[in-house]
């Protein structure tokens, strides 16, 4: 999205309009009135009994047992819960979830969603409904109904309040999607903005397709002819990917809200390491041929003398005889350590950068 050009002033009001419209809108009040009260009730229980930096300190310390603890103030709290649940008539989750929104929002965040979601479907510009779609898809994954930990790969879903590991103190799942709607507004635009200082006179285009089939020049030459004659006759330098690591994430699943909510067509059998293709030797094997196969069909559209920049968690040390595969040497390796994570609690790790070029 950031290689468009976004009409900012009328962005802005569309989101602004937008925000209004749920904010004031009556069906909604009673969601947002309860999760302000809810996080002001559980402000006050943290500052009692999860005090900053002393409770750190003391599980740090091995002076407090932090699952026993984190378990009693949960049930201490939970009465607190369960009344504002009654008094706001809050419905949490669907008995028999046919589809992903159906398992991992509550009700009324569904509501929200498909109201901002029938909103964006009216502005006219269409850059701009897009940008619109895409804060809405950053908002909804945010807004699953799960722990903070288990944001990155989804366990069970979670509707009451839980002991959170990763903040230290009593945490709740979301109830009200206006929070994050706001908050990625306010930093997708600001981004944007960013980005348009610092943008060259240059020319991309984004192509979708399996990586290790495309013909990019007969994809390109469909959208953009005058860009395709250029490359097919320029080449291309080098490439920077951080390409999928074996048996890691189900890409699908990540972003299967999006999937849901926008109606995309799924291809979960042509995704590259699939977690749940697990990281077993025929999984790795087919890792090794999967990378290769993508190497090989892009050096039919690269320069001599490329420059090819992938980053790789490669625990199993499949790289080398990927490029062996690809015709390609590992020219050089950097290593890049992995410090903030979604998930907080799993140990930090470190990255590496494979600076490959043609053999």
């Amino acid at each position: 999205c950031k290689i468009n050009t976004y009409d900012i002033v009328p962005l802005e009001k569309n989101i602004n309009i937008i925000t209004e419209r749920l904010f004031e809108n009556p069906k909604f009040s009673k969601d947002i009135e309860f999760e302000q009260v809810l996080i002001g009730e559980l402000n006050k229980f943290n500052d009692k009994y999860f005090p900053i930096p002393e409770f750190k300190y003391k599980v740090k310390q091995k002076l407090i047992d932090e699952n026993k603890y984190g378990r009693e103030k949960e049930n201490m709290f939970l009465p607190v819960y369960k009344d504002l649940l009654i008094k706001y008539k809050i419905e949490l989750l669907k008995q028999n979830p046919k589809t992903f929104i159906d398992k991992w929002y509550f009700k009324n965040i569904t509501n929200e969603i498909n109201f901002i979601f029938e909103e964006i479907k009216k502005v006219k510009n269409s850059n701009n409904k897009n940008i619109s779609a895409l804060i809405l898809s950053r908002t909804m994954r945010s807004c699953r109904a799960t722990t903070h930990s288990d944001l990155a790969t989804l366990a069970e879903p979670v509707s009451k309040i839980y002991y959170c590991s990763k903040h230290g103190k009593i945490c709740k799942p979301v109830f009200s999607i206006m929070k994050w709607w706001k908050t990625y507004s306010k930093d997708t635009i600001k981004r944007i903005k960013e980005f348009e200082k610092l943008k060259t006179g240059t020319y991309q285009y984004c192509l979708s397709g399996d990586a290790r089939t495309i013909d990019i020049i007969s994809a390109l030459s469909k959208k953009q002819k005058s860009f395709a004659d250029i490359l097919n006759r320029q080449k291309i330098s080098g490439i920077f990917s951080s390409p999928p690591y074996v048996g890691l994430i189900d890409y699908h699943e990540q972003h299967a809200y999006a999937y849901d909510l926008f109606g995309f067509k799924r291809k979960d059998e042509l995704e590259i390491g699939p977690l749940f293709k697990g990281q077993g030797k025929e999984s790795q094997k087919s890792y090794i041929e999967d990378i290769s196969d993508v190497l090989n069909n892009c050096k039919k559209y690269l320069k001599e003398n490329y420059n090819v920049f992938l980053v790789a968690n490669d625990k199993y040390n499949l790289y080398h005889e990927i490029a062996k595969k690809a015709g390609m040497r590992i020219e050089n390796t950097f290593k890049r350590p992995v410090l903030n994570r979604t998930e907080k609690d799993k140990g930090a790790y470190s990255e590496i950068i494979f600076h490959l070029k043609e053999k």
